[in-house]
């Protein structure tokens, strides 16, 4: 029995180690990954698998994440911007650490009343994303009998501005469509559900913050423990600093330092105007996971179908779910004239609907929230700025309906129901399978640390 335990043991060390050696490659192609949920929509090469003969694209169902905003306040380089001032007095700095210190300052200094707001590179993704969605499927946006396209939107103004540009572009290429706009808290119960559900259960300790001490305390020396994992604080200190002991003693813990500073460094690619570069140029890809990791965990725990958390998660966001079902009912109708129906939301509603649906890992699994980053759960590819899923609806002459779902302009395969053929769903069926997601998440429960 020890010798199968050691055994499972060392199989699961070596599938932690391919998951961070994985992670690490991927920063390596990309370093701007590393910014979790705030990563940049990644517009891939679209492939489309052939629809049964005979059936034709007729309607679509969708619902989108904001594009790619500012941060929420302009604190977040509080830290750096207490200790570079400091290394600086000192005579500290090397001329690249003073490049970085006003690299930092650019980033907090662009966020100076742009707080929460959509960035020209957010509005272009929408833009970019209605485009391709009008030439993936021009038969639904030139059928002259279905002329209507409904536009719903949180009422958070990055969701609406989103939206407008959206919407934009696709009356660019279709101006006689007939548009309209809804954006009131009506409508926030689907659009924005809330995830504070009381419901039966214990309500699981949350994951303590690491505890970088007071502010105020006096510095004191700071130093890696040998081996320590991930990170080597005397490696990113020391192109920018002239002594890196004295450094050290002069801010304490360097971690909420650095912390900041690669904080600052994932907000650059959502800025397009901003001509600073930080993660390629100061960290390694190494130093990249090792602050991402836990972040990624976070959301997995706080929106995705996690053990601890999955089934609070399930059930709140079931309105958004009938929401598809209730509008797609409609608009299959012979007398329907509805061509499109546009969500616009957040990356708090529409990855809580993959959960539902048991996509939010395309494995079909679920874990500790804690081990996420370790099972190849990535946060960059599963939430990204302008998220989006795609119901596309497709019918034959005799009225036969299927249809298939998109998870960022990608075809998936949801678990506990047989496709037709490839990803395309009989409607009846899949219908029946949304119903009994939403009737099961509303079983009680009990969650699980």
């Amino acid at each position: 029995m020890k010798k199968i335990l050691s055994i499972l043991l060392a199989l699961a060390a070596c599938f932690s180690a391919a998951a961070q050696e994985d992670a690490v490659r991927l920063f390596a192609e990309n370093p701007d990954r590393a910014s979790n949920n705030m990563h940049v929509y990644e517009f891939d090469p679209i492939y489309d698998t052939p629809a049964p003969k005979g059936f034709k694209p007729f309607y679509i169902s969708h619902y989108g994440r904001h594009g790619s905003r500012y941060e929420l306040n302009s604190t977040f380089a509080a830290r750096a911007q207490e200790c570079f001032p400091v290394l600086d007095s000192l005579g500290l700095l090397t001329p690249a650490g003073k490049d970085l210190w006003a690299g930092v300052e650019a980033v907090v200094a662009a966020h100076k009343g742009m707080e929460g707001s959509l960035t020209t590179h957010g509005a272009m993704e929408h833009r970019k994303l209605a485009a391709r969605m009008a030439k993936r499927y021009p038969t639904i946006f030139k059928d002259k009998n279905r002329e209507e396209i409904n536009c719903f939107s949180s009422t958070n103004f990055r969701c609406i501005v989103s939206m407008i540009n959206f919407i934009y572009s696709l009356k660019e290429q279709y101006p006689k469509k007939d548009f309209t706009f809804t954006s009131a808290e009506r409508f926030m119960a689907y659009i924005n559900p809330s995830l504070s559900i009381p419901r039966p259960g214990e309500t699981p300790a949350p994951r303590a913050p690491r505890n970088y001490g007071p502010r105020q305390q006096a510095p004191t020396a700071f130093q890696p423990a040998p081996g320590e994992p991930g990170y080597d604080f005397t490696r990113f200190l020391t192109p920018i600093v002239t002594d890196v002991d004295a450094a050290l003693k002069a801010i304490g813990n360097p971690e909420p330092f650095v912390h900041d500073i690669c904080k600052a460094g994932g907000l650059c690619q959502l800025i397009d105007e901003l001509d600073v570069e930080i993660y390629r140029k100061y960290f390694t890809p190494e130093e990249l996971a090792y602050f991402w990791a836990s972040g990624n965990d976070s959301i997995y725990r706080m929106w995705g179908g996690s053990l601890e958390n999955g089934d609070v998660i399930r059930y709140a966001i079931r309105p958004l779910l009938m929401d598809f079902v209730e509008k797609a009912d409609a608009a299959i109708q012979p007398e329907s004239h509805r061509a499109a129906d546009l969500r616009f939301g957040h990356d708090t509603s529409i990855l809580p609907l993959f959960a539902l649906l048991g996509i939010d890992d395309l494995q079909g699994r679920v874990f500790p929230y804690r081990e996420a980053h370790l099972n190849g759960w990535y946060a960059f590819f599963q939430i990204p700025m302008a998220t989006n899923i795609q119901m596309v609806f497709y019918k034959d002459k005799k009225g036969e309906v299927l249809t298939k779902i998109l998870y960022n302009e990608k075809e998936v395969k949801l678990p506990g129901i047989e496709p037709v053929s490839g990803p395309y769903y009989s409607w009846p069926a899949l219908k029946a399978h949304f119903i009994q997601l939403c009737e099961k998440a509303a079983e009680p429960w009990t969650r699980q640390r």
